[in-house]
């Protein structure tokens, strides 16, 4: 009788065991899917936060480039009224050389050779009559070939101002032949780099309006010249040129309209 009890109690510590072991078994298995499922569930939570974030970024993207595509209108805007500025002022100095008197012949043309004034002295029918063939030969003419002065800057400065930029370059190219000491040289210069600036042709830009800087330092032209230098040299891709030339305008000519743009241009490079 001792003895099956002492089995009865073997069997009973053995079935105890196992049941413990089993219990211990669930409990590792529980904790272990738990933990996987907390993983899962932090993985997907990390998932949307990434996905979340992403399309932030997208829409902070869009709202950049909107931004970025208003700017540069703006920036075209302020480039035509410069243009437009320029081209007014421009047009009111011309206005203004032909409205002005043409000045008085000097004193020795009213004098005949013997020191007696001219206008003392009755004119003769022959002389009337010479003097009235070259008047008549002289009168202004619309071919191009006999253009004055005054027409054939005109001529070209019109076409520049209408977007023909090529006719007018070979139009201020013929001007400044017929007259290269006339009173519209720097003008037409200048005018002749904007022309080449608008063409996108840099080096002949600046080339044109280095001739400003270097034999018209004087001209009312110059720091116009230079602000359409630093466009020139932007173009080229020599930003540290473009920097320096701005940066002398505002330097040199403080408190201008050309000055306010060098600052505005000195923002975007």
């Amino acid at each position: 009788m001792n003895l099956r009890h002492t089995q009865t109690v073997t069997t009973h510590r053995s079935l105890y065991g196992r049941a413990f072991r089993v219990s211990v078994a669930v409990t590792l298995l529980t904790a272990v899917a738990a933990a996987q499922t907390a993983f899962s569930q932090s993985s997907n939570d990390a998932m949307s936060l990434l996905l979340d974030q992403n399309r932030q970024l997208q829409a902070e993207i869009q709202a950049l480039r909107g931004q970025l595509d208003e700017q540069g209108f703006e920036i075209k805007k302020l480039q035509r009224d410069s243009l437009n500025r320029y081209t007014d002022v421009d047009q009111r100095l011309s206005d203004l050389e032909v409205a002005a008197p043409q000045t008085a012949p000097p004193a020795s043309a009213q004098r005949v050779q013997g020191g007696t004034p001219a206008v003392n002295r009755a004119p003769s029918q022959s002389s009337q009559s010479s003097q009235s063939a070259p008047n008549a030969s002289t009168r202004p003419s619309l071919q191009p070939a006999v253009l004055s002065e005054q027409q054939l800057y005109q001529m070209a400065y019109d076409s520049v101002i209408n977007s023909h930029f090529e006719r007018s370059i070979a139009e201020f190219d013929q001007y400044l032949g017929q007259y290269p000491e006339g009173r519209f040289v720097t003008n037409a210069h200048y005018w002749k780099g904007q022309a080449y600036l608008y063409l996108e042709r840099f080096e002949e830009a600046r080339s044109a309006y280095e001739i400003i800087l270097e034999q018209y330092a004087d001209s009312s032209k110059l720091p116009d010249a230079m602000y359409g230098l630093g466009l020139a040299y932007q173009g080229m891709g020599n930003i540290q040129r473009a920097r320096q030339m701005l940066t002398d305008i505002k330097r040199r000519f403080p408190n201008t309209g050309v000055a306010n743009l060098a600052d505005t241009r000195l923002l975007s490079l």
